[in-house]
């Protein structure tokens, strides 16, 4: 009787582990973009274009989300 709890507690645990780490390269491979340094060179280029006395409040927070969602 007793290895069919062990069992019955062990299973669930396996599965949501089983989901945890197959789900993983999937949620990695969309955050990674296809060529980080490529998307860094454009964001850099993009800033030096205009001053930040020229930007909004909202085009520096969409900048600095750009960088870190790159980094």
């Amino acid at each position: 009787m007793a290895p069919v709890l062990y069992a019955l507690l062990f299973l669930p645990a396996l599965a949501a582990i089983a989901f945890v780490v197959l789900r993983r390269p999937k949620t990695l491979a969309e955050a990674v973009p296809e060529n980080p340094f490529a998307e860094l060179d454009e964001l850099l280029a993009e800033l030096e274009s205009a001053t930040l006395d020229e930007r909004s409040a909202d085009e520096l927070e969409a900048l600095a989300e750009r960088l870190e969602r790159i980094a």
